[in-house]
């Protein structure tokens, strides 16, 4: 017959064992079993010491770059006539054409606005009639639609018409899509530095000289003009580059790239609470 204390020791063995299972059934179930809420958005874990590495993120001045793929859309070229607009020469037809119809645009506003000047005289002097008065009225007001008509197509390309009679002969404009995220940081007059595929380890430096009114809905991109000299007319319409934007940001919140993951698209970063690790998602 078995002796009664050696059952009792066997016993408290195996409870003692089956407990240490539970106990890393638990822990492992703490750790491989995230929560995760809003669809996806949070993912929330309990704290394991050894598996995170805790860092403080701080608030300062962040001087970065951001590069993004740029298109040579137009070189601008001396006229042969002094009285004539500076030649824009656009590596789309139908931007040329766009570009055509509003200066005719212009040139209509200029004549019908100078012809309800006359009128406007005439009838003072009882030599026009109140019909001529207002169809030359109309004639202005129709003028002035077309022309912000082509002005807003224009816009929407990412070309400022105001500024597009300013620029000297003998320079390109370059066009690259930034998202919305360092918009912020990208003012007129800022230089950025411009690299060609067809001139490799060259450096250009060019400079901001518009961004887009309109943000695309579907990329979160606006689209930013650059000028660059052209000189001897090495860069044609059409030709690819890339453009380094620099960014500055006085007071910015930043982590090292290490901390930053990437889930479906999204980047998280892990942060701390008082008895878990969350994980966020952003749209940068």
């Amino acid at each position: 017959m078995l002796d009664y204390k050696y059952i009792i020791y066997i016993i408290i063995i195996l409870l003692f064992v089956s407990c240490q299972k539970d106990q890393e059934k638990t822990s492992n179930s703490d750790f491989s079993d995230p929560v995760v809420k809003n669809n996806g958005q949070v993912i929330v874990l309990k704290n394991e010491n050894g598996v995170f590495k805790t860092i403080v993120a701080t608030k300062k001045a962040l001087n970065s770059e951001y590069m993004a793929p740029a298109t040579v859309v137009a070189s601008i070229l001396k006229p042969r006539l002094k009285e004539a607009h500076t030649i824009i020469l656009f590596d789309d037809e139908e931007l040329n054409q766009l570009y055509t119809e509003y200066l005719q645009s212009i040139a209509h506003y200029k004549r019908d606005s100078d012809y309800l000047q006359r009128v406007k005289d005439m009838y003072a002097h009882k030599a026009a009639t109140g019909t001529e008065l207002k169809q030359a009225e109309t004639g202005l007001t129709d003028a002035a639609t077309e022309m912000a008509e082509k002005e807003g197509q224009l816009r929407m390309r990412g070309f400022d018409p105001i500024t597009m009679t300013d620029i000297p002969p003998g320079n390109i404009w370059l066009i690259s899509n930034v998202p919305e995220n360092i918009i912020g940081s990208l003012k007129n007059g800022k230089s950025c530095t411009v690299l060609f595929t067809s001139y490799p380890g060259e450096k250009f430096f060019g400079k901001i000289t518009a961004v887009g009114d309109v943000l695309d809905k579907q990329t979160r991109t606006a689209k930013v003009r650059i000028t660059l000299a052209n000189p001897g007319e090495r860069f044609k319409p059409g030709m690819f580059a890339k453009v380094k934007f620099p960014i500055e940001e006085e007071n910015a919140l930043s982590v090292p790239v290490s901390s930053v993951i990437s889930v479906e698209g999204k980047k998280l970063c892990f942060c701390k609470g008082q008895e878990y690790y969350k994980a966020e998602g952003s749209h940068y």
